[in-house]
């Protein structure tokens, strides 16, 4: 029976003094995080917390939230992390669609939920735990060994809310056998073992909050958690803390590199560095682990529906460092048309995704379930190519291809044109309506500071690697691109209306 609550015993016997994990100054021994989430786990047991109940959480990232976790998972409940970023409407909606009864509330969300719960926006939630001062209160008397329950690895212990860049957000359902494997997997697929240190700056609303943490305790190591992912903490958290593997999006790269000072920071301890969830260039890579001064580097790729799909090992990096890898051990992917075939060799599909890792489905939501999940395999909504050699390349997302003059344009091909640009710091492409063409290729940029372009030496930047029909036809100079809540990716939705409007104004 493959439970998560059994990562923290095993390690808990076998190396109890060790710690598990660290958030500022607060350092969690193994044994200490055990026995803390028994404790909890039965206080929340005595108030009728049980199998398959969903229990919310709002928090930024804190020595508590591991825990909650934990105490939950272990009842055999559904922890329903809330995005710590949304608005009070947005947080009633998504407690509520979960049908959560529990709700841990940090102190600086306090307010808030307060205010939904006098306005009567909660009313599924019927015990409102305060972490903290009422955690403690809840836990402290209750005894630190293991609590008995009936769960099983194939119920679902977490259930993560997705909104992507369109839609209503949607709660995916992992089970504690699909994350035990991706624990299992990770670990094993990147060598990482129980000496090392890993840093994780992912917020834990989202999925790459926990699927690092979960793969490094399944091995023993130690997890170093942040706060706020602000661009100096990360360095000097690697510092001192001497890490030894650090995993980031792109744009925190971008943020880390920019700072005047980087190369005062002892970085000597990273020993593999992982990026993933937006492409890079070759020469992003290869200026990354050169300033890192990381020999060794992975690119992954996945989402919360599909788990982890492949993975580009540092014996490819430097050769095939724009793509992502082959697919992870025991995952399949073929690439679809929009009736489902698969293509041909060499031509562009919707990734499809069957292994272990995938999600059970969509809570309360067969239809959005049913158009994601066929026969067994889950449609990412990605677009990709695989070469002669097996190397999966994202092209971009389905819902985003411009139709321009009869042609098919891939944003993602012309971004990573954008960014090799010395005076470019981040871009970003989507179509708008063209009563000539059909849609017409808008680049938005955003220039490093102290840069000046002009859009007809934009244009010409794309001109000379790309089709003359992928050129840009407008182009707007932003100061930041518009992100989603939960993974920070570029909000295309939002990014649309945004250049409608200057385009409208001539601005």
């Amino acid at each position: 029976m493959l439970l998560l609550g059994d990562i923290l015993r095993r390690h808990a016997a076998v190396r109890g003094d060790k710690i598990a994990y660290l958030v500022g100054p607060d350092r969690v021994t193994y044994r200490a995080f055990h026995a803390r989430s028994n404790q909890l786990a039965r206080a929340l047991a005595r108030l009728g917390v049980g199998r398959s109940d969903r229990v919310a959480v709002i928090a930024t990232n804190r020595t508590e939230y591991p825990i909650i976790y934990f105490a939950a998972i272990k009842l055999g409940a559904i922890v329903v992390p809330v995005n710590s970023r949304f608005a009070a409407a947005e947080v009633a909606t998504i407690v509520g669609h979960a049908e959560a009864e529990t709700f841990f509330v940090a102190p600086e969300f306090a307010d808030l939920v307060g205010t939904l719960r006098a306005e009567g926006r909660l009313p599924g939630v019927h015990r409102f735990v305060a972490i903290g001062g009422g955690l403690d209160a809840l836990a402290d008397a209750e005894p630190t060994d293991d609590v008995a329950t009936t769960v099983d690895e194939h119920d679902p212990h977490v259930m993560l809310y997705t909104s992507g860049t369109t839609g209503s957000p949607k709660g995916a359902l992992l089970s504690h056998r699909s994350y035990w494997l991706q624990a299992a997997t990770s670990h094993l697929q990147l060598g990482l073992g129980e000496d090392d240190v890993a840093l994780s700056m992912f917020p834990m609303f989202h999925m790459g909050g926990w699927a690092l943490p979960l793969g490094m305790w399944h091995t023993g190591a130690t997890v170093v958690i942040l706060p706020k992912p602000e661009p100096r903490a990360i360095l000097e958290t690697i510092e001192r803390e001497r890490v030894t593997y650090f995993y980031a999006i792109p744009t925190v790269f971008g943020a880390l590199l920019a700072l005047p000072d980087f190369d005062r920071f002892d970085l000597s301890s990273l020993r593999l560095l992982g990026g993933g969830t937006a492409a890079m260039t070759a020469a992003q890579v290869h200026r990354i682990m050169e300033r890192f001064r990381c020999r060794d580097m992975v690119i992954l790729y996945g989402s919360t529906e599909a788990g982890p799909v492949s993975v580009l090992r540092p014996r490819d990096v430097p050769r095939r460092p724009e793509t992502v890898g082959r697919p992870y051990l025991d995952v399949d992917v073929r690439l679809v048309d929009e009736t489902g075939d698969e293509v041909p060799p060499g031509a562009v599909g919707e990734i499809a995704v069957r292994s272990e890792f995938t999600m059970q489905g969509y809570w309360r939501n067969p239809e959005e379930t049913a158009r994601t999940v066929r026969d067994g395999w889950v449609l990412t909504g990605d677009l990709g190519t695989f070469d002669a050699e097996g190397f999966l390349s994202i092209v971009g997302r389905r819902k985003e291809v411009i139709r321009s003059g009869g042609e098919s344009i891939f944003p993602a091909e012309i971004e990573r044109v954008l960014v090799t640009h010395p005076e470019i710091r981040e871009a970003s492409v989507v179509g708008i309506p063209d009563p000539e063409w059909g849609e017409a290729v808008v680049a938005a940029v955003v220039l490093r500071d102290g840069a000046a372009l002009t859009a007809e030496e934009v244009v010409a930047h794309v001109r000379q690697h790309l089709a003359g029909y992928k050129k840009p036809r407008h182009v707007c100079f932003l100061p930041e691109l518009p992100r989603t809540a939960a993974s920070q990716q570029v909000h295309k939705p939002l990014l649309r209306e945004l250049v409608l409007e200057r385009i409208a104004s001539g601005a």
